[in-house]
């Protein structure tokens, strides 16, 4: 868990007890993590970087990025996503692009240049990059290529999405997305239609308090991370 406001990363088992804890006087302001089999792999938002921390022993192994515009540079890295050839994919979140790192931490290249406005999350898939960008609260979906294959406006409605924070993908292919300021979570369709939502503002069984950072291991599970350092684990919705 990417435990920001204490400036570390926390570990914690599938069953939500504590692990281990690592990267104080290190990190600033962690936002988006990535796990490899060695390597922890953690953005910081205020540091304008992206670190390496080696699994095992949780030592910072490398470190890239400074404040700026320029290539291989990062301003106010949010998301982050590994694919399959260990490529990363950072959400450069002021810089309105997503910006690629090798597994070795040198810059490859960015996209979604002319189509960003405040990215927040990306993940990768076999066919393409998707991306979770704050305004006009859109889902972009790019080919690996960087071209922009389709958008879906997820701002509207009560029942779309008011202030997404983070993102994942299910198994299916659908999109799940944390809605910050209406306190639940948005699931929708691969083409962009709203399937469920799940959640309301509470403290109570199967509310929410400002969610962040979500994930889902599994069809049937679903783990979503609360800004009050809270884990919930709830089913996914018939």
């Amino acid at each position: 868990i990417a435990d920001h406001d204490n400036s570390r990363i926390q570990v914690v088992s599938f069953a939500g007890n504590f692990l281990k804890r690592f990267g104080q006087g290190i990190l600033k302001s962690p936002y988006g993590i990535a796990v490899t089999e060695e390597n922890v792999f953690v953005t910081d938002y205020d540091l304008h970087a992206l670190l390496q921390f080696r699994k095992k022993d949780c030592k910072l192994m490398k470190r890239t990025g400074t404040e700026g515009r320029g290539d291989g540079q990062l301003n106010y890295p949010n998301g982050l996503c590994i694919d399959s050839n260990g490529d990363m994919y950072v959400a450069d979140c002021l810089n309105d692009r997503v910006s690629v790192f090798s597994k070795e931490l040198k810059f490859l290249n960015c996209l979604g240049t002319q189509q960003l406005y405040y990215p927040q999350d990306v993940k990768v898939t076999q066919d393409s990059v998707v991306v979770l960008d704050w305004s006009p609260n859109c889902v972009h979906f790019f080919s690996r290529s960087g071209a922009l294959l389709r958008s879906c406006v997820t701002q509207g409605e009560d029942g779309m999405v008011y202030s997404p924070r983070f993102f994942c993908l299910d198994p299916l292919g659908n999109v799940l997305i944390t809605d910050r300021y209406r306190h639940n979570i948005k699931i929708l369709s691969p083409s962009g239609q709203l399937m469920h939502t799940i959640g309301k503002e509470g403290h109570g069984r199967g509310e929410f308090k400002r969610p962040s950072g979500i994930c889902v291991p599994e069809l049937e599970t679903i783990f979503v991370y609360l800004w009050t350092q809270i884990l919930f684990f709830i089913g996914t919705p018939v």
